[in-house]
């Protein structure tokens, strides 16, 4: 079993998942990482008859899946784009199909910027100085990230998928056919999902241009709806910054106010072993709660109940890779989504089976051979 991380405490509270581990049976499909693009795609394999075992290194939620902030946006980070362009209405039918209990909430979100602007809503913030205003809503909305997957996984399972929870894999083979080592054995299935989203070049290695960093979080204590509304925070509605300095947000169902920002990158390893009371993580969460404190007269002696770091990570042009493996066309790759990977995710796992199952090709805009722009990831 790995060590801890020291990545402070998330207020989604993770559930136990009874499961059935796959024993020596090899899956047709091996997937590795039990997040929302993992678990997503068990669920559409497993209800297509096709047998697919999930492995995750931890413990389910411990990564990327389990300490976003849970806000639900369109698309990808550059925006929508094509067989990406419908991914909140797709994960509101699958949650309403499967009946998972997630407080999933869509009244769209806020793009929000600094500074006046002649006719549009200012909220009743000072960020670093400046008045914010929202520029436009968009579709999105939030969900609780630890009962979406928790949800997403059971379903995968009761359609026949298995998972492995604390089996970390040392290397994905891909010659002369495509395998998975563990410590002691290799495993070979017929095809390979490897969706670790930030931990993508740990494991593929030369095979992938990805930038991993830790981002960070903190939420309030729950406040009473006075406050919420006088803080402009009432309706619900997530928003985040369409300018720097960055700044995302949303309430919960229990009046907690959660605010994320920054970044502190480094390499799957280097962050592995990243303690976020320390250092400069803990320099960025003070810096973010302190930010929080002078957003509003309201939060000026506001507590928090919950701060701390998870794994985010970005492709030089911010577009999410989602591709199969040049040099082994039977391993697929999935991550990177760059702040927008809850519905986003979900639907790779669509695309995922969809190419599995179907022979369907992924989208040309998620390949790894493709050239990619110039960084653009700065301000997340």
């Amino acid at each position: 079993m790995k060590p801890q991380r020291q990545w402070g405490g998330t207020p989604w509270t993770l559930q136990e998942i009874p499961h059935q581990a796959g024993g020596e049976r090899t899956p047709q499909v091996a997937i590795i990482g039990a997040g929302f693009t993992g678990a997503s795609t068990a669920y559409h394999l497993a209800r297509r008859g096709i047998s697919a075992s999930i492995f995750e290194a931890s413990r389910v939620g411990e990564g990327a899946s389990g300490r976003t902030g849970g806000l639900v946006l369109e698309g990808t980070a550059v925006g929508p784009l094509p067989e990406a362009d419908s991914c909140v209405q797709e994960l509101q039918d699958l949650v309403t199909a499967e009946a998972i209990d997630c407080g999933l909430h869509l009244p769209g979100c806020w793009e929000i910027a600094h500074g006046k602007s002649p006719g549009k809503q200012a909220l009743p913030w000072r960020d670093n100085g400046q008045q914010v205003h929202i520029a436009q809503t968009v579709r999105g909305g939030a969900v609780e990230p630890a009962r979406l997957l928790t949800g997403l996984l059971k379903a995968a399972i009761q359609f026949g998928a298995r998972l492995e929870e604390n089996t970390p894999v040392q290397r994905i083979v891909i010659e002369p056919r495509p395998g998975v080592e563990f410590p002691g054995h290799t495993l070979y299935p017929d095809q390979v999902v490897v969706a670790v989203n930030a931990w993508l070049p740990a494991l593929l290695l030369s095979s992938v241009e990805v930038h991993s960093s830790l981002t960070f979080a903190c939420a309030t204590v729950p406040l009473d709806r006075a406050t919420l509304d006088e803080a402009g925070l009432s309706a619900g509605i997530p928003f985040y910054t369409a300018d720097l300095p960055y700044l995302w947000g949303r309430t919960t169902d229990d009046g907690r106010v959660v605010f994320g920002s920054g970044l502190v990158f480094g390499s799957p390893a280097e962050l592995e072993e990243t303690d976020v009371s320390a250092g400069p993580s803990q320099s960025t969460l003070r810096q973010l709660q302190e930010r929080v404190r002078r957003l509003h007269p309201k939060f000026n002696h506001v507590r928090f109940s919950a701060s701390w770091g998870g794994p985010i990570a970005f492709t030089p042009d911010a577009v999410p890779v989602l591709a199969r493996l040049p040099a082994c066309r039977d391993v697929i790759a999935a991550g990177a989504y760059a702040g927008h990977g809850v519905a986003m995710s979900v639907h790779a796992g669509q695309l995922i089976a969809r190419a599995i199952a179907e022979g369907a090709e992924l989208p040309r805009w998620g390949a790894l051979d493709r050239k990619r722009s110039a960084a653009r990831f700065g301000r997340r």
